[in-house]
């Protein structure tokens, strides 16, 4: 995907769907029958935290028409696998109150036309196109919640928040709570990277994807600088964040 008319440089993308298994006894019996049909989408289940809580995660796509592909039939696979074992899958981003959210999280990096990671420079500091990104999709992440959240229950994973549910326009690193992570990635170049934490599991894949790269693409041209970095829970009051809602 090229998203810059200057360059050849275009974005790499993974995803985690988190949902919850409903009405099925013997959960196990249901992820072994999909584990082998999933890995061939190039996708992986594991368990979350919550109870009946799982994730899908997809490797490593350039292409973002398979990844839409890919991630659509992984969805239809987990729904009819369900149904066969007299159960449901929900695909809502806050389906019970009292359990976490399931949220639709992407990471993305950008790399040019020799693989070349363009948000690495080293451990200790990030590159401007970077940290640029993360100013953009800040800046745009107020206009942007019309994908993120794109339905009126959308909004309850906001307002009944689990800890690791993003509630302000905020990164940090190896930091759960904002919105924006940036996971630990050592020396290792290739896993430079960042994570949109916002999307819910309710979300279309594509018009995220887009929002994400117009954000992107926003704070590169721009040279927007992002807020400041938090390095605790994110919406505690003393880092003085703006609210996602």
């Amino acid at each position: 995907m090229i998203i810059l008319s200057n360059s050849s440089c275009h974005a790499v993308f993974g995803i985690e769907l988190e949902f919850y298994i409903e009405g099925i006894e013997k959960e196990y019996l249901f992820l072994s029958s999909i584990k082998n049909k999933i890995a061939s989408l190039e996708f992986s289940c594991e368990k979350e935290n919550s109870t009946h809580q799982y994730e899908i995660k997809s490797g490593c796509y350039t292409n973002s028409d398979n990844l839409i592909k890919h991630f659509e039939l992984a969805k239809q696979l987990l729904t009819e696998t369900a149904q066969k074992f007299g159960g449901n899958v929900s695909f809502k981003a806050k389906p019970y109150l009292d359990r976490a959210g399931s949220a639709l999280n992407v990471h993305v990096n950008l790399v040019n036309s020799n693989n070349d990671n363009l948000f690495y420079i080293n451990e200790q500091k990030y590159s401007d196109y970077l940290i640029h990104s993360i100013g953009g999709l800040c800046a745009m992440m107020k206009k942007h919640m019309l994908f993120f959240a794109p339905n009126d229950d959308s909004y309850l994973r906001f307002q009944y928040p689990d800890i690791h549910t993003p509630t302000t326009i905020s990164w940090g690193v190896n930091n759960r709570t904002a919105a924006i992570r940036i996971p630990y990635f050592g020396n290792d170049s290739k896993r430079c990277r960042l994570e949109h934490r916002v999307p819910g599991a309710d979300c279309n894949l594509e018009k995220v994807l887009t929002a994400i790269i117009e954000g992107i693409v926003f704070g590169i041209e721009n040279k927007t600088a992002p807020p400041n970095r938090v390095y605790g829970i994110a919406s505690d009051s003393q880092y003085k964040m703006k609210r996602l809602i």
